[in-house]
């Protein structure tokens, strides 16, 4: 063709875009809530933001969502370019990586992600005009809208009147207002979706944990007129809701670094931080991230099975990411105790390309060579703050025990899992005296005197009175293993330690957990490794030639084999929820 572009037959031309199906078809962009109002957040902080609320105006009965408003104390939007702010691909900083946004899409794109129109409107210090522009797809598809213009208004929306004051009640110098409305991508889920309920809580987390860097340098967020408190998963900076918990009792939980440095990529700086969650918050082997060295609920500070191996990514001090990165942690391992352990990862925008970011702002996955420099750097510090989790649970089981007895740890996990199990039903009838017999035995066995060990005694009685199961330690001459006593839908077991497995098995191996393997070499530990393991297949084996002493053990013991399994995998899942 000789003819420009322009020159052509009206017939043989076609809008670059058609703007009303596109705009259509950007809905589907990937933002979900969370994301979708990260956005006009971060134009808020862009917009030197000291103070953020973001309130959802719920429909009837709440049953529903019609509008989200996001408000800030920024300094406004320059009117001579208010028109072109919900323009796609505008925005005043374009390309720039200073900042938290960069291509002039996220607001127009994370709005029309949840609705059908956004609205603006924002107020400079220099003069009282409120300036307002939207952009609304019904509108543009009925041809009403061919452009976006700006026009002053004489007030705020009715709805952000009161968002516009500040904490002294006088109204803001200056500030923006994002409405985002026609809401009609964002419900209840139905039976097998999110509640609305749960929604606004997973936001609060969201905005909790990924603005914390500028929550902890002054800035104020507040979600359906509550503030927002920062949530470290370090817990390295000041949080108001452990501090307000703990301070009572005179403590301030806080994470544990356990080391920090950077890797230099293109001229810029990564730096990671790795760091173990407050001792308080990982009490004792199986306490799961749920519960707190009281063992009260802190499922609230988002420690759980949930948040395991979830890295944290930070891009401008903002998080972009925070989930699992494949292949940069060594996961073939069934490890949990890296609930307890945190990775944090800081980079600066000139570093987008390496963290393949994409407009989001919630993914972040490192190329293959810096995912390996990461993994590598990752290796020693993972491993020792494992070391530091065991060693520490290891010096709590040691009091426990001297505290409380040898076999304290397991008789806490059967008491854990016994509220799930059927119960028994041998010992119904046993007598307060048939106890009290079982106690005595159990007291002369242990050496324990009456005179001088009375509180001992008491304790043991009490074990034995309440404990689902009761374990103790016992010396006498024969062929039994043990010797096990029903009472009233209790046990009480007692090991036989003459015998050969606890003499020469059992006992090496509670030596070694109770003192460590030193003065051990390796050779002697792979030995008894060996031992433990040929020890297990013969009480199994042991077990099955008992069986064979009777004429029809399928008839006798089948349901025997089978509780045996369902009870030592429940407690045995339980115990090891943490390994």
């Amino acid at each position: 063709m000789t003819n420009p572009l322009f020159l052509s037959p009206e017939s043989q031309r076609s809008n670059v875009i058609q703007i009303d199906r596109a705009l259509e078809s950007m809905r589907d962009a990937g933002f979900d809530l969370t994301a979708a109002i990260g956005e006009p957040l971060d134009n808020s902080i862009q917009a030197e933001a000291t103070l953020m609320r973001v309130l959802p105006v719920y429909g009837p009965k709440k049953k529903s969502i019609d509008t989200f408003i996001i408000a800030d104390n920024g300094v406004g939007i320059d009117p001579a370019i208010m028109h072109n702010v919900l323009s796609m691909g505008y925005s005043a900083r374009y390309n720039q990586r200073q900042g938290l946004g960069r291509f002039g899409m996220g607001l127009k794109l994370a709005g029309l992600s949840l609705g059908r129109r956004i609205d603006i409107y924002s107020k400079r210090a220099s003069g009282p005009e409120i300036v307002h522009s939207y952009i609304d797809l019904d509108e543009i598809r009925e041809g009403k809208q061919q452009y976006i213009t700006s026009d002053e208004v004489s007030t705020w929306p009715e709805e952000a009147t009161k968002l516009m004051v500040g904490r002294d009640g006088r109204p803001l110098a200056s500030g923006t207002v994002v409405v985002i409305g026609k809401i009609d991508r964002l419900d209840g889920g139905g039976a097998y979706g999110t509640s609305l309920e749960e929604k606004i809580s997973d936001l609060r987390k969201f905005i909790a944990r990924a603005y914390r860097t500028y929550i902890d340098t002054g800035r104020a967020f507040e979600l359906d007129g509550k503030p927002v408190t920062l949530h470290d998963p370090l817990f390295l900076r000041d949080n108001p809701r452990i501090i307000s918990r703990y301070k009572p009792q005179k403590l301030d939980p806080r994470g544990q670094l356990i080391e920090e440095g950077d890797l230099e990529v293109d001229g810029h700086k990564v730096h990671v931080s790795v760091a173990l969650v407050p001792a308080e918050f990982r009490p004792w082997k199986g306490a799961g991230g749920e519960v707190d060295h009281r063992g009260e609920d802190i499922k609230e500070f988002q420690i759980n099975r949930v948040n395991a191996a979830r890295i944290s990514i930070l891009r401008n001090g903002r998080e972009i990411y925070y989930d699992v990165v494949p292949y940069l942690l060594d996961t073939s391992r069934t490890d949990k105790v890296i609930r307890y352990i945190a990775i944090e990862i800081s980079f600066t925008a000139e570093l987008d390309e390496f963290f393949q970011v994409r407009n989001v702002k919630r993914g972040a996955e490192p190329v293959t060579r810096l995912r390996n420099e990461l993994r590598d750097w990752l290796k020693l510090p993972v491993l020792r703050a494992r070391k530091v989790i065991r060693e520490y649970w290891g010096e709590v089981e040691t009091r426990e025990r001297l505290a409380k007895g040898e076999h304290s740890s397991s008789m806490a996990t059967a008491e854990r899992t016994d509220p799930s199990l059927p119960k028994g039903v041998a010992g119904r009838t046993a007598t307060a005296e048939q106890e009290e017999e079982v106690v005595q035995h159990a007291a002369q066995d242990m050496g324990l005197d009456p005179e001088t060990d009375g509180a001992k005694i008491e304790t043991l009685r009490e074990q034995v009175r309440t404990k689902p199961i009761t374990l103790l330690d016992g010396s006498w001459p024969g062929k039994e293993f043990l010797e096990v006593h029903h009472l009233n839908g209790k046990s009480v077991v007692k090991f036989n330690h003459r015998h050969s497995f606890f003499r020469d098995v059992y006992g090496p191996l509670k030596k070694i957990a109770d003192d460590g393997a030193e003065g051990m070499s390796p050779e002697d530990v792979l030995d008894l490794a060996r031992r433990a393991e040929a020890a297990i297949d013969l009480l199994f084996m042991g077990y099955a030639r008992a069986e064979a002493m009777h004429e029809n053990p399928d008839e006798q013991f089948s349901q025997l084999r089978t509780y045996w399994g369902l009870f030592t995998g429940v407690m045995l899942k339980e115990e090891l929820k943490d390994e």
